[in-house]
Protein backbone atom coordinates (compact mmCIF):
# COMPACT_ATOMS: atom_id res chain seq x y z
CA UNK A 1 0.00 0.00 0.00
CA UNK A 2 1.44 3.37 -1.08
CA UNK A 3 1.03 6.29 1.33
CA UNK A 4 1.80 9.86 0.30
CA UNK A 5 3.30 12.32 2.76
CA UNK A 6 1.00 15.24 3.63
CA UNK A 7 -2.09 13.12 2.94
CA UNK A 8 -4.92 14.24 5.21
CA UNK A 9 -5.65 11.50 7.77
CA UNK A 10 -9.01 11.16 9.50
CA UNK A 11 -8.14 9.03 12.52
CA UNK A 12 -11.04 7.33 14.32
CA UNK A 13 -10.83 5.40 17.57
CA UNK A 14 -14.04 3.56 18.43
CA UNK A 15 -15.44 2.92 21.88
CA UNK A 16 -14.74 -0.58 23.16
CA UNK A 17 -18.48 -1.34 23.23
CA UNK A 18 -18.96 -0.28 19.59
CA UNK A 19 -20.66 -2.84 17.38
CA UNK A 20 -21.72 -1.53 13.96
CA UNK A 21 -22.14 -3.19 10.58
CA UNK A 22 -20.44 -2.09 7.37
CA UNK A 23 -23.51 -0.26 6.06
CA UNK A 24 -23.84 1.85 9.21
CA UNK A 25 -20.10 2.55 9.14
CA UNK A 26 -20.16 3.77 5.54
CA UNK A 27 -23.20 5.94 6.21
CA UNK A 28 -21.50 7.40 9.29
CA UNK A 29 -18.44 8.23 7.18
CA UNK A 30 -20.56 10.28 4.80
CA UNK A 31 -21.61 7.65 2.29
CA UNK A 32 -19.84 5.70 -0.41
CA UNK A 33 -19.37 8.75 -2.66
CA UNK A 34 -17.43 10.64 0.02
CA UNK A 35 -14.98 7.71 0.31
CA UNK A 36 -14.14 7.58 -3.40
CA UNK A 37 -10.42 8.03 -3.99
CA UNK A 38 -9.57 7.55 -0.29
CA UNK A 39 -7.81 4.65 1.40
CA UNK A 40 -9.35 2.97 4.46
CA UNK A 41 -6.72 1.53 6.75
CA UNK A 42 -7.73 -0.94 9.48
CA UNK A 43 -4.88 -0.30 11.91
CA UNK A 44 -5.52 -3.48 13.87
CA UNK A 45 -4.53 -5.54 10.82
CA UNK A 46 -1.08 -3.98 10.83
CA UNK A 47 1.98 -5.29 12.63
CA UNK A 48 2.09 -3.33 15.92
CA UNK A 49 5.51 -1.98 14.95
CA UNK A 50 3.99 -0.46 11.80
CA UNK A 51 1.42 1.39 13.89
CA UNK A 52 4.16 2.69 16.18
CA UNK A 53 5.98 4.11 13.17
CA UNK A 54 2.86 5.45 11.43
CA UNK A 55 1.03 6.95 14.40
CA UNK A 56 1.19 5.32 17.86
CA UNK A 57 -1.98 5.07 19.93
CA UNK A 58 -0.97 3.00 22.97
CA UNK A 59 -1.44 3.47 25.91
CA UNK A 60 -4.26 5.90 24.99
CA UNK A 61 -6.17 3.22 23.14
CA UNK A 62 -7.67 0.69 25.53
CA UNK A 63 -8.50 -2.96 25.20
CA UNK A 64 -11.17 -3.65 22.58
CA UNK A 65 -11.06 -0.17 21.00
CA UNK A 66 -10.73 -0.47 17.22
CA UNK A 67 -8.95 2.10 15.10
CA UNK A 68 -9.67 3.14 11.52
CA UNK A 69 -7.76 5.66 9.39
CA UNK A 70 -9.15 7.32 6.26
CA UNK A 71 -6.29 8.61 4.12
CA UNK A 72 -7.02 11.34 1.57
CA UNK A 73 -4.16 12.38 -0.75
CA UNK A 74 -6.23 15.01 -2.61
CA UNK A 75 -7.22 17.61 0.00
CA UNK A 76 -3.74 18.84 0.96
CA UNK A 77 -1.25 20.08 -1.64
CA UNK A 78 2.01 18.30 -0.72
CA UNK A 79 4.74 20.63 0.51
CA UNK A 80 8.22 20.28 -1.00
CA UNK A 81 9.77 20.22 2.49
CA UNK A 82 7.31 19.78 5.39
CA UNK A 83 10.16 20.14 7.90
CA UNK A 84 10.92 23.66 6.64
CA UNK A 85 7.35 24.74 5.84
CA UNK A 86 4.88 24.44 8.74
CA UNK A 87 1.92 25.99 6.88
CA UNK A 88 -0.72 23.91 5.12
CA UNK A 89 -2.48 26.38 2.85
CA UNK A 90 -5.56 24.31 1.95
CA UNK A 91 -8.97 24.96 3.51
CA UNK A 92 -9.60 22.16 6.03
CA UNK A 93 -12.92 23.47 7.36
CA UNK A 94 -15.02 21.00 5.29
CA UNK A 95 -12.88 18.13 6.62
CA UNK A 96 -13.38 19.43 10.16
CA UNK A 97 -17.17 19.53 9.77
CA UNK A 98 -17.18 16.05 8.23
CA UNK A 99 -15.16 14.72 11.19
CA UNK A 100 -17.55 16.29 13.71
CA UNK A 101 -20.53 14.79 11.90
CA UNK A 102 -18.93 11.35 11.89
CA UNK A 103 -18.12 11.54 15.61
CA UNK A 104 -21.70 12.52 16.39
CA UNK A 105 -23.31 9.57 14.60
CA UNK A 106 -20.78 6.77 15.17
CA UNK A 107 -19.79 5.30 18.58
CA UNK A 108 -16.37 6.96 18.61
CA UNK A 109 -14.19 7.80 21.56
CA UNK A 110 -11.89 10.13 19.61
CA UNK A 111 -11.54 11.54 16.12
CA UNK A 112 -8.77 13.74 14.78
CA UNK A 113 -7.26 15.23 11.63
CA UNK A 114 -3.55 15.25 10.95
CA UNK A 115 -1.13 15.25 8.02
CA UNK A 116 0.65 11.99 7.28
CA UNK A 117 4.32 12.23 8.20
CA UNK A 118 3.94 15.24 10.53
CA UNK A 119 3.32 15.32 14.27
CA UNK A 120 0.41 17.34 15.64
CA UNK A 121 -3.35 17.49 15.08
CA UNK A 122 -5.36 20.14 13.27
CA UNK A 123 -8.67 19.07 14.84
CA UNK A 124 -9.54 16.92 17.86
CA UNK A 125 -13.07 15.67 18.59
CA UNK A 126 -13.81 13.68 21.74
CA UNK A 127 -16.62 12.82 24.10
CA UNK A 128 -14.70 14.01 27.14
CA UNK A 129 -12.22 16.78 27.85
CA UNK A 130 -10.12 14.21 29.72
CA UNK A 131 -9.52 12.34 26.45
CA UNK A 132 -8.22 15.52 24.83
CA UNK A 133 -5.50 15.58 27.48
CA UNK A 134 -4.98 11.82 27.26
CA UNK A 135 -4.06 11.94 23.56
CA UNK A 136 -1.80 14.94 24.18
CA UNK A 137 0.13 12.97 26.82
CA UNK A 138 1.16 10.25 24.35
CA UNK A 139 4.48 11.94 23.42
CA UNK A 140 5.40 12.12 27.11
CA UNK A 141 4.43 8.48 27.66
CA UNK A 142 6.41 7.16 24.68
CA UNK A 143 9.49 9.40 24.75
CA UNK A 144 12.36 7.26 26.17
CA UNK A 145 14.23 10.41 27.27
CA UNK A 146 11.40 11.99 29.34
CA UNK A 147 10.91 10.65 32.85
CA UNK A 148 7.80 10.07 34.95
CA UNK A 149 7.91 13.67 36.21
CA UNK A 150 8.06 15.16 32.71
CA UNK A 151 11.78 16.03 32.90
CA UNK A 152 13.97 15.41 29.84
CA UNK A 153 17.16 13.43 30.32
CA UNK A 154 20.33 13.16 28.28
CA UNK A 155 20.32 9.37 28.51
CA UNK A 156 17.38 6.98 27.90
CA UNK A 157 15.27 5.71 30.76
CA UNK A 158 15.95 2.22 32.04
CA UNK A 159 13.39 -0.46 31.26
CA UNK A 160 12.10 -0.29 34.83
CA UNK A 161 11.76 3.51 34.69
CA UNK A 162 9.98 3.40 31.33
CA UNK A 163 7.52 0.77 32.54
CA UNK A 164 6.85 2.82 35.69
CA UNK A 165 6.04 5.80 33.49
CA UNK A 166 3.61 3.78 31.36
CA UNK A 167 1.93 2.56 34.56
CA UNK A 168 1.55 6.19 35.70
CA UNK A 169 -0.16 7.28 32.47
CA UNK A 170 -3.74 6.75 33.70
CA UNK A 171 -2.92 8.25 37.09
CA UNK A 172 -1.61 11.44 35.47
CA UNK A 173 -5.02 11.87 33.83
CA UNK A 174 -6.67 12.03 37.25
CA UNK A 175 -4.64 15.07 38.37
CA UNK A 176 -6.56 17.78 36.47
CA UNK A 177 -10.33 18.18 36.28
CA UNK A 178 -12.19 19.44 33.21
CA UNK A 179 -12.16 23.09 34.30
CA UNK A 180 -8.41 23.01 34.92
CA UNK A 181 -7.75 21.49 31.50
CA UNK A 182 -9.90 24.06 29.73
CA UNK A 183 -8.19 27.05 31.39
CA UNK A 184 -5.03 26.18 29.45
CA UNK A 185 -6.67 26.41 26.02
CA UNK A 186 -6.14 30.13 25.36
CA UNK A 187 -5.54 30.89 21.70
CA UNK A 188 -7.31 27.82 20.28
CA UNK A 189 -10.89 27.19 19.19
CA UNK A 190 -12.93 25.14 21.66
CA UNK A 191 -16.61 24.34 21.31
CA UNK A 192 -19.23 21.82 22.34
CA UNK A 193 -21.36 20.21 19.65
CA UNK A 194 -24.03 18.12 21.30
CA UNK A 195 -22.27 15.32 23.18
CA UNK A 196 -18.82 15.96 21.69
CA UNK A 197 -16.13 18.54 22.42
CA UNK A 198 -14.09 20.03 19.58
CA UNK A 199 -10.67 21.68 19.61
CA UNK A 200 -8.92 23.01 16.50
CA UNK A 201 -6.03 25.30 15.58
CA UNK A 202 -7.25 26.23 12.09
CA UNK A 203 -7.06 29.83 10.88
CA UNK A 204 -10.32 31.62 10.01
CA UNK A 205 -9.78 30.67 6.35
CA UNK A 206 -9.26 27.00 7.23
CA UNK A 207 -5.49 26.90 6.69
CA UNK A 208 -3.26 25.25 9.27
CA UNK A 209 -0.03 26.38 10.90
CA UNK A 210 1.33 23.17 12.41
CA UNK A 211 3.36 25.09 14.99
CA UNK A 212 0.07 25.85 16.73
CA UNK A 213 -0.63 22.11 16.98
CA UNK A 214 2.57 21.60 18.94
CA UNK A 215 1.61 24.50 21.21
CA UNK A 216 -1.85 22.96 21.70
CA UNK A 217 -0.31 19.62 22.61
CA UNK A 218 1.90 21.31 25.21
CA UNK A 219 -1.07 23.15 26.74
CA UNK A 220 -3.25 20.05 26.95
CA UNK A 221 -0.48 17.80 28.30
CA UNK A 222 0.37 20.34 31.02
CA UNK A 223 3.52 18.53 32.13
CA UNK A 224 4.35 21.52 34.32
CA UNK A 225 1.31 20.66 36.44
CA UNK A 226 2.29 17.07 37.18
CA UNK A 227 1.84 16.20 40.84
CA UNK A 228 4.79 14.93 42.85
CA UNK A 229 2.82 11.71 43.41
CA UNK A 230 1.16 10.50 40.17
CA UNK A 231 -2.62 10.67 40.53
CA UNK A 232 -2.71 13.24 43.34
CA UNK A 233 -4.86 16.31 42.51
CA UNK A 234 -2.78 19.08 40.98
CA UNK A 235 -2.44 22.26 43.00
CA UNK A 236 -4.71 24.96 41.51
CA UNK A 237 -3.17 28.02 39.91
CA UNK A 238 -3.91 31.37 41.57
CA UNK A 239 -6.50 32.08 38.88
CA UNK A 240 -8.30 28.81 39.74
CA UNK A 241 -8.48 29.31 43.49
CA UNK A 242 -11.92 30.20 44.83
CA UNK A 243 -12.36 33.67 46.30
CA UNK A 244 -14.56 34.57 49.25
CA UNK A 245 -18.12 35.13 48.14
CA UNK A 246 -19.49 38.67 48.45
CA UNK A 247 -23.03 37.52 47.74
CA UNK A 248 -25.42 38.72 50.49
CA UNK A 249 -26.97 36.01 52.67
CA UNK A 250 -30.41 34.76 51.76
CA UNK A 251 -33.39 36.46 53.35
CA UNK A 252 -33.70 35.64 57.02
CA UNK A 253 -30.27 34.07 57.02
CA UNK A 254 -31.79 30.71 56.14
CA UNK A 255 -29.43 28.04 55.01
CA UNK A 256 -30.35 26.38 51.75
CA UNK A 257 -30.91 22.64 52.07
CA UNK A 258 -28.26 20.38 50.59
CA UNK A 259 -29.16 19.02 47.16
CA UNK A 260 -30.59 15.54 47.07
CA UNK A 261 -28.12 12.75 46.42
CA UNK A 262 -28.18 11.59 42.79
CA UNK A 263 -29.98 8.37 42.06
CA UNK A 264 -27.74 5.32 41.92
CA UNK A 265 -26.90 4.41 38.34
CA UNK A 266 -28.00 0.98 37.16
CA UNK A 267 -25.22 -1.54 36.73
CA UNK A 268 -23.99 -1.90 33.14
CA UNK A 269 -24.89 -5.09 31.34
CA UNK A 270 -22.39 -7.86 30.76
CA UNK A 271 -21.69 -11.50 31.53
CA UNK A 272 -20.85 -12.42 35.14
CA UNK A 273 -17.39 -13.01 36.53
CA UNK A 274 -16.32 -16.53 37.42
CA UNK A 275 -14.71 -16.96 40.86
CA UNK A 276 -12.20 -19.77 41.47
CA UNK A 277 -9.99 -20.63 44.43
CA UNK A 278 -6.28 -21.38 44.36
CA UNK A 279 -4.13 -21.95 47.46
CA UNK A 280 -6.66 -20.18 49.66
CA UNK A 281 -6.97 -17.12 47.41
CA UNK A 282 -9.88 -16.09 45.21
CA UNK A 283 -9.11 -15.82 41.50
CA UNK A 284 -11.51 -13.84 39.30
CA UNK A 285 -11.82 -15.05 35.71
CA UNK A 286 -12.97 -12.15 33.53
CA UNK A 287 -14.92 -12.37 30.29
CA UNK A 288 -13.57 -10.00 27.63
CA UNK A 289 -16.51 -7.60 28.06
CA UNK A 290 -15.81 -7.05 31.75
CA UNK A 291 -12.06 -6.70 32.00
CA UNK A 292 -10.90 -3.19 32.98
CA UNK A 293 -7.71 -2.97 35.02
CA UNK A 294 -8.09 0.80 35.21
CA UNK A 295 -10.52 0.15 38.07
CA UNK A 296 -8.86 -1.00 41.27
CA UNK A 297 -11.82 -0.46 43.58
CA UNK A 298 -13.43 -3.88 44.09
CA UNK A 299 -16.80 -2.14 44.51
CA UNK A 300 -16.46 -1.06 40.88
CA UNK A 301 -15.22 -4.43 39.62
CA UNK A 302 -17.52 -6.90 41.38
CA UNK A 303 -21.21 -6.34 40.73
CA UNK A 304 -24.21 -7.45 42.71
CA UNK A 305 -25.24 -9.64 39.76
CA UNK A 306 -22.02 -11.69 39.90
CA UNK A 307 -22.35 -15.16 41.40
CA UNK A 308 -20.15 -14.59 44.46
CA UNK A 309 -21.18 -15.46 47.98
CA UNK A 310 -21.12 -12.84 50.71
CA UNK A 311 -18.14 -14.60 52.30
CA UNK A 312 -16.22 -14.44 49.03
CA UNK A 313 -16.95 -10.73 48.63
CA UNK A 314 -15.72 -10.09 52.18
CA UNK A 315 -12.49 -11.96 51.45
CA UNK A 316 -11.95 -9.95 48.25
CA UNK A 317 -12.39 -6.66 50.08
CA UNK A 318 -10.08 -7.81 52.87
CA UNK A 319 -7.37 -9.68 50.98
CA UNK A 320 -7.83 -8.72 47.34
CA UNK A 321 -7.97 -11.24 44.52
CA UNK A 322 -5.95 -12.64 41.65
CA UNK A 323 -7.29 -12.45 38.14
CA UNK A 324 -7.21 -14.01 34.67
CA UNK A 325 -8.46 -12.28 31.52
CA UNK A 326 -8.41 -12.94 27.77
CA UNK A 327 -5.99 -10.89 25.64
CA UNK A 328 -7.18 -9.74 22.23
CA UNK A 329 -3.97 -8.28 20.80
CA UNK A 330 -0.35 -9.13 21.64
CA UNK A 331 0.48 -5.44 21.13
CA UNK A 332 -1.46 -4.63 24.29
CA UNK A 333 1.47 -5.90 26.36
CA UNK A 334 5.11 -4.81 26.35
CA UNK A 335 8.51 -6.49 26.50
CA UNK A 336 11.63 -4.36 26.92
CA UNK A 337 9.51 -1.23 26.50
CA UNK A 338 8.11 -2.30 23.10
CA UNK A 339 4.70 -3.74 22.13
CA UNK A 340 4.89 -7.51 21.84
CA UNK A 341 4.69 -8.94 18.31
CA UNK A 342 3.71 -12.46 17.27
CA UNK A 343 7.23 -13.34 16.01
CA UNK A 344 8.73 -12.17 19.31
CA UNK A 345 6.21 -14.22 21.29
CA UNK A 346 6.89 -17.31 19.16
CA UNK A 347 10.62 -16.83 19.70
CA UNK A 348 10.77 -16.11 23.44
CA UNK A 349 7.78 -17.92 25.00
CA UNK A 350 8.45 -21.06 27.04
CA UNK A 351 6.27 -24.18 26.95
CA UNK A 352 5.32 -26.42 29.87
CA UNK A 353 2.43 -28.90 30.09
CA UNK A 354 1.03 -27.69 26.78
CA UNK A 355 0.92 -24.06 27.92
CA UNK A 356 3.09 -21.40 26.28
CA UNK A 357 3.86 -18.41 28.50
CA UNK A 358 5.94 -15.23 28.76
CA UNK A 359 6.54 -12.61 31.43
CA UNK A 360 5.35 -9.23 30.06
CA UNK A 361 4.39 -5.72 31.17
CA UNK A 362 0.73 -4.70 31.01
CA UNK A 363 0.17 -0.89 30.95
CA UNK A 364 -1.83 0.47 33.90
CA UNK A 365 -1.10 -2.70 35.89
CA UNK A 366 2.51 -3.85 35.73
CA UNK A 367 4.26 -7.23 35.38
CA UNK A 368 1.90 -10.07 34.41
CA UNK A 369 2.10 -13.55 32.89
CA UNK A 370 0.91 -13.98 29.31
CA UNK A 371 -0.07 -17.52 28.36
CA UNK A 372 -1.55 -19.26 25.34
CA UNK A 373 -3.87 -22.22 25.72
CA UNK A 374 -4.61 -24.40 22.70
CA UNK A 375 -8.21 -24.01 21.60
CA UNK A 376 -8.87 -21.26 24.15
CA UNK A 377 -6.70 -18.34 23.03
CA UNK A 378 -4.33 -16.01 24.88
CA UNK A 379 -4.72 -14.73 28.43
CA UNK A 380 -2.97 -12.48 30.93
CA UNK A 381 -2.94 -13.18 34.64
CA UNK A 382 -1.63 -11.84 37.92
CA UNK A 383 -0.59 -15.38 38.86
CA UNK A 384 3.04 -16.39 38.59
CA UNK A 385 2.19 -19.88 37.40
CA UNK A 386 0.81 -20.03 33.85
CA UNK A 387 0.02 -23.72 34.34
CA UNK A 388 -2.16 -23.04 37.39
CA UNK A 389 -3.95 -20.22 35.56
CA UNK A 390 -4.53 -22.44 32.52
CA UNK A 391 -6.16 -25.12 34.69
CA UNK A 392 -8.57 -22.55 36.11
CA UNK A 393 -9.52 -21.38 32.61
CA UNK A 394 -9.92 -24.91 31.35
Amino acid sequence: MSLQLDSLVTDLIFQSSAAIDQKALIEGLGGQDSLEGKQLLDVDRLDPRAEMELSPSMPFRRRGERRLMIIDDQTITPRPDPQADSWIKNDLRPAKEALIGTCQVLPLRLGRLFALGSWGDAVLVARSVRDLRAIALLPWALDPHVDIDGKRRQTPLSQKEFEAKIMAYEKRLEELDEAQILTSLAGVTFERRGDVVVVDVLEPDGTWDQRKSLALETKLAALDRFSMIPGAPSQPKPSERPTKSIRPPSEGGAVKPAPAAPAKKPEPKGPPLAAKELDGKIILVFPAERFDLGKRDWDQVVRSSDQLTGAMRDRIHRDGAGWIAPLEFLSEVFVDGKPLSKPEFEKTATTADGVRSLEVHFPRFGPVTLFELAGKGRFVTSLDSAGAAARLVG
